[in-house]
This record gives structure tokens, sequence and C-alpha cells, in this order.
């Protein structure tokens, strides 16, 4: 599954919040923080702190 992932995210079909969504909510994919890391270059533990502040802010209306 890492390799098909990592395919469709270098061709442009798949973005890197796709591929955290489907560490997070589906885990029968296989997929993990550390595939999420290689896959997209970018750090796991940046992300989730970027979410974790998302949702610590209130919404504005």
């Amino acid at each position: 599954m890492f390799d098909l992932y990592n395919n469709l995210y270098k061709y442009g079909l798949m973005k890197a919040s796709d591929i955290r969504d489907m560490v997070i909510y589906l885990p029968a994919f296989g997929l993990t923080p550390l595939d999420y890391e290689k896959i997209t270059g970018k750090s796991w533990t940046t992300e989730e702190a970027k979410t974790t502040e998302e949702a610590k802010t209130p919404e504005q209306s």
C-alpha cells in the first residue's frame, strides 16, 4: 500500500492531507506516521501540532 500512495502523491493525485487522514482514520490501510513522513517529506509532529492548534482555537462567526 505504501508504494501505491507514494506514487499517487508524486503524480499529484493525492494531497498530503488525504494521506494524513488515511493514517488517522483508516488504520486498516496500513499507513503509519512514518510512512506519511516518507511519502510527503513533511514532519508528522508538525502536522499534528498544527491540527491540534486549529482544534483549540474557537471558531469565529
